[in-house]
């Protein structure tokens, strides 16, 4: 899986988002930090990144890198294949 690393979140927007939440979204997080014992900003940013990965779609690079090569290859040959042509034309109309 692909991850971009995260720039360092500075207090006051951890303070705002956590203003932003809900009560009940408070308790269920300071809850969760507690059985964690962890900062309950630390367990909020863990599940705002699970929440995000699942929905992004993982992407596959190797298959992509097998379709650009794939698709490359049949180019290459039909340029191949038009140039032979382009040169047989070009040498009948020279006779």
């Amino acid at each position: 899986m692909l991850f971009f690393p995260m720039r360092e979140i500075r207090p006051q927007e951890v303070d705002r988002v956590m203003q932003a939440l809900p009560p009940e979204a408070r308790l269920a997080l300071n809850t969760m930090a507690e059985l964690q014992n962890r900062p309950a900003e630390d367990v909020l940013r863990d599940e705002i990144r699970h929440y995000i990965e699942g929905k992004v779609p993982a992407i596959d690079i190797d298959a992509a890198m097998e379709g650009i090569k794939s698709t490359a290859y049949e180019a290459g040959y039909l340029i191949g294949r038009l140039r032979s042509f382009a040169r047989r034309m070009s040498d009948d109309d020279e006779d």
